[in-house]
């Protein structure tokens, strides 16, 4: 490394444990004013500037010059917690830690991945600063929304590289890892749009509810304003406005699950489901829009946490059947099997019929009649949806629902015999 790039080097090195020191120490005195300043602004530009130094000595030097600085800095580190520990002062340990990384953010710098540094810095500085949103936002959760997404996630871990990657059974229908991929794709799109209820759903009124209940669950979102019009029957333009937004936002949903599995679909996809979308997208623009609707908070849907194991292994249970029943009617029924199929799997579950279309359609290259299989069971959904409204709802709930279902799902049936 010659002059000029080395002064580079320690340059950026400096800017990058500056902005990281800046952080730490607005943060020490503004939170913990009484407090001894760990480390601040000219601390962690020693630290960047130490990372730099040490990697360029180790490619001029000795290898082991970083891995030794290093060691010798977190040894260092450690003593001194140790020693905080013993006077009860509980501060340090994030800024010890981020001490370390900017050591290694340095590091980056003298081997000339400044990109990576820069972003890695940035990333550092945004997660320190939400500290106090972060904190705020975790009071939000339960403690049994906590333990499930973590069971959630250790199982995960634990048995997804475990599960045996090939098929067998009856057309080779089953493929356990497969299954279970599409058991995490599913849970966590609903559990994005859980954590997003949770989090502003109730705050932000009943139209971002609706759309969010289109991520989570539309069938619970339908299902809880259906009762909530019966309970207060004064809002039941509010309830219509947040099913019709959920029922809508159902069908994207089901695209960009689909497209995760086999991309081509989107393409084929996108100007049907934008089709569909049309009547619920004017009745909710029209409702906002003149009424000045979705600003009420006591209609928020209460939604169950969706990362439960148990719900988990049903899902996948439910999709292993569904792919078997997809692949056999296919076999022996040819495409009016898979019609059928797709009509009655649509009535209970979207998300495992398009996806078992989809895992069909990458094997066999069969795009039309997955297209074609995924609009009947969004079909047949809605017109679940729309029984539900039906039997839970007020009347003034079904004259504002019912029509916009309906339009909908003849949309589905007329793009369905036209591309067949």
């Amino acid at each position: 490394m010659i002059t000029a790039e080395l002064l580079k080097a320690l340059l950026v090195s400096l800017c990058l444990g500056a902005l990281i020191g800046l952080e730490r120490q607005w943060d020490e005195e503004n939170w913990h004013p009484k407090t001894h300043l760990l480390a601040g602004l000219r601390t962690f530009t020693f630290w960047a500037l130490l990372g730099t130094l040490c990697g360029y000595f180790t490619q001029t030097v000795h290898p082991l010059f970083f891995l030794t600085g290093f060691i010798v800095m977190a040894v260092w580190i450690s003593i001194f917690l140790f020693l905080k520990q013993w006077n009860r002062d509980g501060h340090g340990y994030t800024t010890s830690a981020v001490g370390l990384l900017t050591y290694l953010i340095g590091g980056l710098v003298a081997w000339h991945q400044e990109k990576v540094a820069l972003v890695l810095t940035f990333t550092v500085v945004i997660l320190l600063a939400l500290k106090p949103y972060v904190h705020r936002m975790s009071r939000r959760f339960s403690r049994e929304d906590v333990r499930m997404a973590l069971q959630f996630a250790a199982i995960t871990g634990v048995i997804l590289p475990l599960v045996p990657d090939e098929s067998w059974g009856p057309f080779q229908a089953f493929n356990p890892r497969m299954i279970w991929m599409m058991v995490v794709l599913v849970s966590g799109a609903s559990f994005g749009g859980y954590v997003a209820v949770r989090l502003i759903g109730q705050r932000m009124g009943i139209a971002l509810t609706g759309i969010l209940g289109g991520v989570a669950s539309s069938t619970a979102t339908t299902m809880a304003m259906s009762r909530q019009s019966q309970t207060d029957p004064l809002r039941s333009k509010e309830c219509a406005l947040a099913v019709i937004l959920a029922c809508t936002v159902m069908l994207w949903r089901v695209l960009l699950l689909v497209t995760a599995v086999y991309s081509p679909l989107f393409d084929q996809l996108l100007p049907w489901i934008v089709l569909m979308s049309v009547p619920g997208f004017l009745f909710c623009g029209w409702r906002i829009w003149l009424h000045r609707l979705g600003n009420s908070e006591d209609a928020a849907p209460v939604y169950r946490n969706p990362l439960g194991f148990r719900d988990s292994l049903k899902f996948a249970a439910l999709y292993g059947l569904i792919i078997f029943l997809v692949k056999a009617s296919n076999h022996y029924f040819g495409g009016a099997g898979m019609s059928v199929v797709s009509g009655l799997s649509g009535l209970m579950d979207l998300d495992a019929i398009a996806l078992s279309l989809s895992r069909t359609a990458s094997e066999n290259s069969s795009v039309g009649i997955a297209v074609q299989g995924i609009l009947i069971a969004a079909v047949a959904n809605t017109v679940m949806k729309g029984a539900i409204v039906g039997w839970y709802g007020t009347r003034q709930l079904r004259w504002s629902v019912l029509p916009v279902l309906a339009v909908t799902a003849m949309i589905g049936v007329g793009v369905v015999m036209f591309i067949r």
